[in-house]
């Protein structure tokens, strides 16, 4: 704990502990109390219960009985389902777009310009707890290829483009599984360290 103690003036309590999760240097099943991370932290509780809530909105901890939580198991099997429904997500709202001109080649420009486009509110918000959690985390992992997944949404605009009639669906979609096995596979790379 004293790792996270040292990590606190670099940002917020809750992305100090993001971080530490995403990148496995808090191991899965680890429990933890409230009290433990506001004495490794420096700070009072209640910006730990505060975080704490938080990251289990997205995922990251269970919370247990007697103010503990328990490390979610972030497995490479979890990533793959997480981004399976994020492919999902955004085929959907690829495929509703009436013009992918503007479509923007960069990341994570790409992701946010579909989430603002998706007209159901809990989609939307599903689609932006991703961006913000694991796709953000993948694309900043010194692990990631960079050209690759720039690539591939270039790739994606093309097949987006081409052609007068409505875009391959299962092209789209292997599109993104590519994609987002190079997030999943820097994310697994940045845990193993």
């Amino acid at each position: 704990m004293e790792y996270i103690g040292m990590q606190k003036k670099q940002g917020s309590i809750v992305e100090i502990l993001r971080d530490e999760i995403l990148s496995g240097h808090i191991a899965g099943g680890t429990e933890l109390t409230q009290k433990e991370l506001a004495e490794s932290l420096g700070v009072s509780r209640m910006p730990v219960r505060e975080a704490l809530i938080l990251l289990e909105y997205q995922g990251l901890i269970d919370r247990l009985p007697n103010n503990h939580v328990k490390v979610a198991d972030l497995t490479e099997d979890c990533f793959s389902h997480i981004f399976r429904i994020c492919r999902q997500i955004e085929t959907d709202a690829l495929l509703s777009l009436d013009s992918f001109t503007e479509l923007p080649g960069k990341e994570p420009d790409f992701h946010n310009y579909l989430h603002d486009r998706i007209p159901f509110s809990f989609l939307s918000k599903t689609l932006s707890t991703m961006i913000e959690i694991y796709i953000t985390f993948a694309v900043n992992s010194r692990f990631y290829d960079t050209e690759s997944g720039s690539g591939l949404l270039r790739e994606i605009r093309d097949v987006l483009t081409k052609g007068n009639g409505a875009p391959d669906r299962t092209e789209l979609e292997n599109l993104l599984d590519r994609y987002f096995a190079g997030l999943t596979a820097a994310i697994m790379k940045e845990r193993e360290q």
